[in-house]
């Protein structure tokens, strides 16, 4: 019974979808560096500049919009021109409270680190 029990139980962990973080786009190994928005991302309506290309591009932050749930992610970038956003909007898992990389603010999270370091996880 006990070989049967774990035998089930490795089947059943077998078939769980495995969750994979997500990261913005590398400004340096993206098509961001030639101005181009990857897919899925989009260039965010709001941001105050089009997406830009050229060697000075630097990441620096990403935002989690919340509205009940996570509705997106924002990433935003700089360059000698001044800043952009792109965004993805998909369903996004809210930080954990361990965590410390994202930062709870009003209307979502925030997180300053590296672009390797915001990492988040899209909704399944």
């Amino acid at each position: 019974m006990k070989l049967f029990m774990t035998a089930a139980v490795l089947a059943m962990s077998l078939y769980q979808p495995l969750a994979m973080a997500h990261t913005c786009p590398d400004p340096e190994t993206s098509p961001l560096r030639w101005g181009t928005v990857p897919p899925p991302w989009e260039v965010n309506p709001f941001s105050p500049n089009p997406p830009q290309g050229g060697p000075n591009i630097h990441f620096v932050r990403a935002n989690i919009l919340v509205a009940g749930l996570g509705r997106g992610v924002m990433c935003t970038y700089r360059n000698t021109r001044g800043e952009f956003s792109i965004w993805w909007p998909v369903l996004v898992k809210i930080p954990a409270r361990s965590d410390y990389s994202w930062i709870d603010t009003q209307g979502g999270f925030v997180c300053v680190q590296g672009v390797d370091d915001c990492q988040f996880y899209v909704a399944e």
